[in-house]
């Protein structure tokens, strides 16, 4: 099937708000009725198992008083913002994927939901304040007359990204906090597909005099759908200082602004025997991205090793302080490329790989400077310090898995349509088995949904085509990126073009994590009327993997043909009872999704017997019974 180009959503900008919601409510009923795989943000934490839910109001503030100079580029951040820079930042998340030449690596998310995923009010057809990033205290106390007019604060900004594009009432607003506590606004942008930009533009604010006191404050506040839509605002950047104008927008700083591309393609993972059995299908040029941020030109060098960290194993040296040429030039942006690693420099015979590529640059980057005495010496503020972001690093997985994603969601993909399914394909290059599929489904509240897991040799609807398919319920994660393993009850052999999935049984949009740094979206499909259609909508890599363990290949016997063919069992999902097509079977049990033994009924019925589990809770069973010395077990969804 060869996939349809991917197309991009137009939203209506210039309506009224009641309107809005009516055309909204209506695309909603079409996407339920013609289905597509859609996009929504991620949480940004995984709340305690058994907790109540977390309210958007419960954020774990931590006040803390910092002085002048702010600095945050948020290429250390990991999920949310630095506490020790940010108090209230629980609503705001950190991504790598999202931003659009991004002034450095990783971005400020506001995406319209709490810290759940959820949105702030689903009921409310109005606009609100959502998602917020909150400053730490700042002692300005100190400031001097002469600093009245030289306090500015700048950031970078973008709407959309990567991600959903801000509607024309929605806004992100920046905030400062006067003495009496009161928020004051100070600049604002609306949305709109006219505001759009493939750039991020820098703003710069002054702070005024009557905000210099020991405890002050800023934040930047969105301002969306209290029930979602999900929109997207990206900020970078923040830096607040003295000794500033209102044109100082430029800063001694170049930097690495995303990860590096992975030493294989289209893979970030492989398994040891399919990459080595190819290497040269496989090994590819790698790159990484520089922006300067000053306004001269620079003379920069770069380096990118390749390492074996489990065995802490220098491999290859890629480029060695490679003088980039010609000269940076003010506020550019350029591409590093680095050759494809040495096939031969790795050990064939090695169980698994971790291959750690390092960019790296040199540029005379270092501690902000606070005062030059000519001649004499230079003072350096070490609370900035612009080489952190002058490194960046990306590990090639050699292994037992396949994957496209780099293990770091950006958002969530999926379809709300009971009988959906999804299909991701993947390449073996020869004949392998085919033991567990691995998936992040990131929202805690998806845990315990039934899901058929499948595999099929080609997306054709024949029977013969289904390789595998099975019963399961969806592992509540440990975190964001936590993939979890569902091991396949009977592993299955796969060589060529082969696809891993699954098929809801409910209507609730069950999402899957999605990479945005990778994008993949040609190999996804789903079918929901029938018929498998290519994914149109959807960028990114799904975090779905194919896994080949290798001690069960070590240890795999084939199903002995001789064995009778498994009864008929259905209907399945069911609302209570299930009719198995063989009225001979023995010592029948059925275990709930805990291994405990359920209760059951059975009824004789014609050409086999009926078993009635409508006393149970909804969830997954496991039909357990035996025939003539064969052994036969049966995942069963029971959604009474």
């Amino acid at each position: 099937m060869s996939p349809l180009k991917r197309k991009r959503k137009k939203r209506t900008t210039a309506i009224s708000l009641k309107l809005k919601a009516i055309i909204l409510s209506l695309c909603f009923v079409t996407l339920s009725v013609a289905g597509q795989i859609v996009e929504r943000p991620l949480p940004n934490k995984i709340k305690p198992d058994n907790s109540a839910r977390f309210s958007s109001h419960q954020s774990n503030q931590v006040l803390a008083t910092v002085n002048i100079p702010f600095w945050d580029d948020f290429s250390t951040s990991s999920i949310i913002p630095a506490i020790e820079r940010w108090s209230n930042s629980d609503n705001v998340r950190i991504s790598n994927g999202l931003g659009r030449n991004a002034p450095t690596l990783n971005v400020a998310v506001f995406d319209g939901v709490d810290g759940n995923g959820a949105p702030y009010d689903p009921n409310s057809l109005i606009n609100g304040a959502t998602d917020s990033l909150v400053s730490q205290l700042i002692d300005l106390s100190l400031l001097g007359p002469d600093q009245v007019d030289s306090v500015y604060l700048s950031f970078f900004w973008q709407l959309n990204g990567n991600g959903e594009i801000p509607d024309s009432e929605d806004s992100l607003v920046l905030q400062f906090k006067d003495p009496s506590g009161q928020w004051q606004n100070v600049w604002s942008q609306v949305g709109g597909m006219e505001n759009e930009s493939n750039d991020f533009t820098q703003q710069l604010v002054q702070v005024t005099s009557n905000y210099f006191f020991d405890s002050f404050q800023f934040r930047f506040q969105s301002y969306s759908r209290l029930a979602g839509a999900f929109d997207t605002w990206l900020v970078d950047y923040v830096f607040l200082n003295d000794s500033r104008h209102a044109s100082d927008i430029a800063y001694p700083d170049r930097a690495l602004t995303r990860k590096p591309s992975f030493l294989i393609a289209p893979y970030s993972a492989m398994p040891t025997e399919q990459f080595f059995a190819n290497p040269g299908r496989y090994l590819v040029e790698t790159s990484a991205e520089f922006f300067n941020l000053n306004e001269f030109f620079q003379p920069i060098q770069f380096s990118t090793i390749v390492r074996e960290t489990s065995g802490d194993t220098q491999i290859e040296v890629l480029n060695n302080e490679t003088i980039a040429n010609p000269i940076p030039d003010a506020f550019e942006r350029r591409v590093f490329t680095s050759p494809a690693l040495n096939g031969n420099l790795l050990d064939p015979n090695a169980d698994s790989l971790l291959l750690e590529t390092s960019y790296f640059i040199r540029s005379g980057d270092n501690f902000l400077i606070e005062a030059i005495d000519p001649g004499v010496d230079t003072t350096f503020n070490q609370s900035v310090d612009y080489r952190l972001n002058d490194t960046v690093r990306v590990t090639t997985v050699i292994d037992d898995y396949l994957a496209y994603d780099d293990g770091d969601p950006d958002f969530a993909a999926g379809i709300n349509q009971r009988g959906g399914q999804i299909a991701y394909a993947f390449f073996a290059e020869q004949r392998a088995l085919l033991t567990h599929i691995d998936i992040n489904f990131p929202f805690t509240q998806q845990a315990g949904e039934p899901i058929e897991l499948l595999v099929w040799s080609e997306l054709d609807n024949e029977p013969e085509s289904v390789l595998f398919q099975d019963s399961y319920s969806v592992i509540r994660p440990a975190s964001i990126g936590d993939l979890r393993a569902y091991e396949l009850d009977t592993p299955v052999f796969v060589q060529d073009t082969f696809y891993i999935g699954f098929q809801q049984a409910t209507n609730e949009f069950l999402a899957v994590g999605l990479d945005k740094n990778n994008d993949t979206g040609d190999k996804l499909f789903f079918n929901v009327s029938g018929e498998w259609r290519p994914n149109e909508f959807v960028t990114g890599s799904l975090m779905m993997r194919p896994r080949f363990d290798k001690e069960i290949a070590a240890n795999f016997v084939p199903i002995n043909q001789a064995q009778a063919e498994a009864p008929s069992v259905y209907p399945n999902p069911s609302d209570g009872q299930i009719f198995v097509a063989d009225s001979e079977i023995e010592s029948l049990k059925i275990y709930d999704n805990w291994g405990n033994e359920s209760s059951f009924e059975v009824m004789e019925a014609t050409g086999g017997i009926i078993i009635d589990l409508s006393k149970n809770k909804k969830g997954i069973y496991l039909l357990k019974f035996s025939k003539g010395g064969d052994v036969f077990t049966k995942r069963i969804i029971l959604n009474n």
